[in-house]
């Protein structure tokens, strides 16, 4: 690679990683988006086309309804993220109280993201987002991403990388008040 194209990409590089780190709050979630018609599927592990304000209108809408939410950004590339699905998916059985929500990120094609959560079982609604919106709403520098909300929306925690299931259960503790 000729040495003004390697200057030019360091740069590059450079500022996105300085946007990325840039401690930019989250942006905020509007409970009146819950009442739009918002991408988010009503069949559980089917994807649909979404990004932060399809999700934000998820959390909305769940804490309208008074109950906690968790966002889980995984990728089919991504080991952990395949590691960690069955233990969110077990606990999201276990407490049904918890609205949950998948972003399947950064997938291309589609169709790696589709036979990733049928392999799986995916039985929450997914949201499929290529360009990596949430992942970049939740200051994502990782794979997978998971951020829990209490049930009035409010952001209690995003966690970057695979969780055990000791934190886990601690944070769905936390979001559900018990």
């Amino acid at each position: 690679m000729p040495r003004p194209v390697r200057a030019l990409l360091a740069v590059l590089v450079a500022a996105v990683l300085a946007a990325c780190s840039s401690g930019t709050p989250l942006p905020e979630l509007d409970v009146v988006a819950a009442g739009a018609d918002g991408a988010v599927p009503e069949a559980p592990g089917e994807l649909v086309d979404g990004g932060w304000s399809d999700a934000a209108a998820f959390v909305a809408a769940a804490a309208a309804a008074g109950r906690p939410s968790a966002i889980n950004v995984f990728a089919s590339w991504c080991a952990p993220c395949e590691a960690e699905l069955p233990l969110l998916l077990e606990a999201s059985d276990e407490r049904p109280q918890v609205a949950w929500l998948g972003i399947d990120s950064e997938d291309l094609p589609r169709e790696r993201g589709v036979e990733f959560v049928e392999r799986l079982e995916v039985d929450w609604p997914v949201l499929y987002d290529p360009v990596a919106s949430v992942h970049i709403a939740l200051e994502g520098r990782v794979m997978p991403v998971t951020a829990f909300f209490d049930a009035d929306g409010e952001l209690v925690e995003v966690v970057q990388g695979e969780l055990d299931r000791a934190r886990l259960d601690g944070l769905l503790d936390r979001v559900a008040g018990t």
